[in-house]
């Protein structure tokens, strides 16, 4: 009897670990909320377009990384098929254009002459 309740513990306390289904679940939940938040453009009535900063592109690079690291996981937990890996892929290549849109409006942002004095 002993045997048996001690093997039912262990079976319990491996199977308590979280499956790469619900590791990917999480990374889809944390890219939608960056999607959502800190990725979504705003109208501005002035100028009647949609703008976005570059604190917001970095703010949903971060929110993009961090999905990316979930994907990783739930990779390295097992999860190959193939919309799994369609997104994996996708996410990577979203979180490319960020990092490009980041550096070049941190860099529109910069003045050319710090100070505003021409040399």
């Amino acid at each position: 009897m002993p045997r048996l309740s001690f093997g039912l513990w262990l079976v319990l306390l491996l199977g308590c670990g979280e499956s790469a289904r619900e590791v990917y679940a999480q990374g889809m939940k944390a890219e939608g909320e960056a999607e959502r938040g800190p990725c979504k453009l705003v109208f501005d009535q002035q100028i009647g377009q949609n703008v976005i900063s570059g604190d917001q592109i970095q703010t949903c690079l971060k929110g993009q990384e961090e999905a990316l690291a979930l994907y990783d996981r739930a990779s390295a937990l097992g999860l190959k098929d193939l919309d799994f890996e369609r997104s994996r892929e996708q996410a990577r290549e979203r979180a490319k254009r960020l990092q490009g849109m980041l550096t070049t409006l941190r860099e529109l942002e910069q003045p050319e002459y710090p100070g505003g004095k021409v040399p």
